[in-house]
């Protein structure tokens, strides 16, 4: 992912499965970026972009609803080959 100074970033995919969150917000109180708002009694993932990948919202998680799941970026072959294992 490219940020809007042309730097490499790293992003996070943020999902609660609505089946298992009960609405306790525990993960909205945790959470230092705002990622999360409450829809119709569930937590919804809504400023995903300011997550910050600490999973503090899945580790508070009791029923564990919440998932955070690092995004890697798309990165061409040689770019891929330089940075080894790193991505």
């Amino acid at each position: 992912m490219k940020c809007p100074q042309g730097e490499l970033s790293m992003a996070f995919k943020v999902e609660v499965e609505k089946e298992r969150c009960k609405g306790c917000e525990d993960c909205l109180e945790v959470c230092t970026a705002s990622v999360f708002e409450m829809k119709q009694g569930k937590s919804v993932p809504v400023n995903v972009e300011a997550c910050l990948g600490c999973g503090s919202c899945a580790e508070v998680c009791k029923e564990r609803a919440v998932i955070v799941q690092e995004q890697k970026p798309d990165l061409s072959d040689i770019a891929r080959s330089l940075l080894g294992d790193i991505f």
